[in-house]
Formats: C-alpha cells, structure tokens, sequence
C-alpha cells in the first residue's frame, strides 16, 4: 500500500515525517478532509479569531498529489 504525508502549515509549517498507508487517492482526500478541521479545532483558539490551516499531501516520491485548506474567523458580536 503506498505511503503518503500530510505536511500541515498553519504560518509554520510542520513536515510530516512518519506519513500514513492509504489505499488510493480518494482515500488520502478522505483523510485529509477529516484530519484538517481537527487540527483546526484544537488549535484556533491559540492563535485568536482569524487563522488558515493548510495540508500539502505528498507521495513517496515527494510528488503533490492534494491540496486542502480550512479558514476560521471568529467575530464578537457584543462590545
């Protein structure tokens, strides 16, 4: 099964290193809509109300084969 990686930039970026078996390319988007918005959740309210998360997946080669990206804006609405 061939191994893909998932590098994660949130204005840093963090290389995956260890990357993850999937079946096929539906299955790395799959995996990649279901880990972002995780990632997103646990560290937005970090960074304050505004911030974008991205995913840059590779293969084994190191060739890009998806691109995903997730905005979180928070807006107070009493002042």
């Amino acid at each position: 099964m061939p191994r893909y990686y998932f590098d994660i930039h949130d204005g840093v970026s963090l290389r995956d290193e260890e990357g993850i078996e999937l079946t096929d390319l539906n299955a790395v988007a799959r995996h990649a809509k279901k880990v972002l918005p995780e990632i997103a959740a646990d560290e937005v309210c970090k960074d304050g109300e505004h911030q974008a998360f991205s995913v840059l997946v590779t293969d084994e080669e190191g060739h890009p084969v998806y691109s995903a990206a997730v905005t979180y804006t928070g807006t107070w609405l009493i002042r």
